[in-house]
Order: C-alpha cells, then structure tokens, then sequence
C-alpha cells in the first residue's frame, strides 16, 4: 500500500519540488512571529489575529489564486476561513486548527490582586508568570492593552496581580505576556504556540494546494478554548457553527500541540521527543474525543511510511496523552477524522514557557499536504468503499 500510495501522488505535478521549495523555515518563522506578536483570546480572532493572516497571504501574492478566498469572519461566526475551489459547499476535505489563545475572565477580588476565571484548561501550576489585560476600544476598534501585571498561582487560587495600568474588570481578558522567539542552535521555539503552529502549517500547506485542483475548507477557529469541563460541548464551541454551511467532507484533519511530556490527564509519548517530526494519534483526550477509524488509521500508518521515503518525518505517537481540539466538532459530521500535530513542552505554561521544534512544524505542514491531496486521488475512494 505504500507504494500505491507514492504513485497516486504522480498525479500532481512537481509535487515533492514544491513541497521543498514552499514550505520553508523561513516562511515558518515569518508566519509565526506575525501571529504570536498578535494577542487573540476566545472571541476576538476576526478581529485580532485572523487580519493578519489577511495581510501575510495577501503580501505574497496567495490571494491572487482563482478560486482561492480568505474570509475574516465566515458568515460571522467569528471563525477564520480559506476556502480553495469552485463548490461553494462540497469541500471534500476540511483542515481545521484553533486561533485562540487561552484567556481569563476577571472576577472581582482586593486591588492589586484580581481572581481569575480560566476561558481555558488551566494548567500553571504554581508561580507567577508575565501577562496583560486586554480590553476592546470601541474608537479604533482594536483590543488593546489597559493592564500589565502577572498571572499568580496559590494554593489553588488563581490571580491577576497588576503592576500597571488598571484598574480592570468586565469585559477584559487577561492572557499570558509571552514573547515569540527561535533558536537557532538547537531550533527550538517559545512563545504561546498553541495554536499558532497549527494555523501556520495549514497555511503553509495552501502555499504548495493553491497549484492543484483541489476543493479544501480551511477552519481557523475561534473559542476552541474554553471552560474546564469533560462534556465535549464545553469545547471548541466557535467551530462548531461552522458545521452548518458545509456538506459533510471525505476528509477531516485537526492539526493541535500534543504532550511532550507526562501531564495531569495522561503519559507523554514513547520514544518520541520535539524534533522528531509531526505526529499523529488514534484518539483525543483518552477516548472523550474523536477517535480515527481503524481503516483510516491504517491509511495514515501507511502514509507515515510513503512520506519517510521522501524527507517527510510523521511518526505515530501511540500512548502519548493529546487533549480535545476541532476533532470535536469534525466528529459531529464525518467519522474520518485524523489528529495531526506536533510535540510541545509547557503547554498552557504549564511550568514555563511552551517550547516547541521549527523542522516538526515543516513536516506537519508536507504530512498535511499530502494528506489533503491523497484525499483527492482515485486511490482514496478505494478506501472508502466499505463505507458506502
């Protein structure tokens, strides 16, 4: 299978050259810093970040492509979409990765100290950590920064400590004050990551489909951060009013940060670490999420196998915990769903800045890519044949 899986991509030309030349580290960290410089909490990325991603792919001529739309706020559920084709519907695959950050809502407390209520699965475990607070100004319609100060955590408590500016309240968020950087010795990255690099991958993949006759729905969603709770629908609820406005996909692939390392709700992967390359699994948040279909499983264990043979580093992380993401809302539609991703250290600064790999961030990007068009070649319905 793996090799009709390496003959079935011969039908998009120059497909490993573009592969090369598309997906860069330069790209890569061009994309990200734009991102991570740009604050965007649960309900605001139409507003925040997905403009910027406007101007990044309008700056190198992307948009320029027939057929190709980018989309700030689709049909104002105030996700984030790049659509490719002419079905305005019928996407055979959808790509879906969260554009939110992690936030808090501000409770009132003893100034300077303000309690926080997690828009997220809170994880800082102790300490205090750099972060604002970001309030929308109604003139320029912008968030803005009103508030610096830090994020405390005491016995369980959580708190805005503010050292300047203020005072805050309802309607602020208040995120973490983290600042995007790279390594080039060790190609490390820091900075929130989560999810930057999986919108960037997706991104950097539309540089290498746009040549193709493809028909692909980019999600970059809004408030797939949000309140602690095991009931799916407590997450990724902005994707889920996506869910409406398209036919149901062939195909649906979640790119999100995977564990690193061993953390409250499950083990770390085995015989993994960052630098390894991009990494999928069988299922989210052991089993409360989606979990792959055993024969697409087998297709991607497959795949994996091709795309080694070519460069592309995509290792199965079996055993190593992955929280919930879009492939709760993908579930909701489509059994075919896959979870893609990429290692990161300190997720939700855990205990210390999330720390990532730049070359995993590449191979997630190709694995990507070539997921999506594999979706798109005869050989995949032959897959799906069981099915129908």
């Amino acid at each position: 299978m793996m090799q009709e899986i390496l003959e079935g991509f011969a039908q998009f030309p120059d497909l490993w050259e573009r592969l090369d030349h598309e997906i860069t580290a330069d790209r890569a960290l061009r994309y990200l810093q734009a991102l991570e410089s740009v604050y965007g909490p649960s309900q605001t990325v139409c507003w925040t970040r997905a403009p910027v991603i406007g101007r990044l792919l309008a700056a190198e001529g992307l948009l320029d492509t027939p057929g190709l739309k980018w989309i700030n706020n689709f049909q104002r559920t105030g996700n984030a979409a790049l659509l490719f084709g002419r079905e305005t519907r019928a996407k055979r695959v959808w790509l879906l990765a969260h554009l939110d950050q992690i936030s808090y809502l501000v409770d009132p407390g003893v100034e300077p100290l303000y309690n926080l209520v997690p828009l997220c699965y809170h994880m800082q475990r102790s300490g205090a950590r750099p972060a604002v607070a970001l309030a929308f100004d109604l003139a320029t319609r912008e968030l803005v920064v009103t508030a610096r100060g830090e994020i405390q955590v005491n016995d369980g408590h959580v708190r805005f400590a503010l050292t300047e500016g203020g005072p805050i309240g309802p309607g602020h968020r208040v995120v973490y004050a983290s600042q995007f950087a790279h390594d080039i010795g060790t190609n490390r990255i820091t900075g929130y990551l989560d999810d930057s690099v999986g919108c960037v991958a997706m991104l950097l993949a539309t540089a290498v489909l746009r040549a193709y006759p493809v028909d692909v729905f980019i999600g970059l969603t809004d408030e797939e951060e949000g309140p602690v709770s095991d009931g799916n629908q407590a997450f990724a609820r902005g994707g889920r009013r996506l869910l409406r406005h398209f036919d149901v996909p062939s195909l649906a692939i979640v790119a999100d940060s995977h564990e690193a390392e061993t953390m409250e709700r499950g083990n770390g992967p085995q015989n993994l670490r960052p630098g390894d390359g991009a990494v999928f699994v069988e299922r989210s948040s052991s089993g409360r999420g989606a979990p792959t279909p055993p024969h697409l499983y087998a297709v991607q264990q497959q795949l994996a196998a091709a795309l080694g043979t070519r460069g592309t580093k995509l290792r199965e992380n079996w055993g190593g915990y992955t929280a919930r993401s879009e492939d709760v809302n993908a579930s909701a539609v489509t059994p075919n769903v896959a979870l893609f991703g990429y290692l990161a250290s300190n997720r939700h600064y855990a205990a210390g800045v999330p720390t990532a790999h730049l070359a995993d961030i590449l191979d997630l990007a190709r694995a990507i890519t070539c997921y999506t068009l594999l979706a798109h070649t005869p050989l995949w319905d032959t897959f799906q044949e069981a099915q129908a």
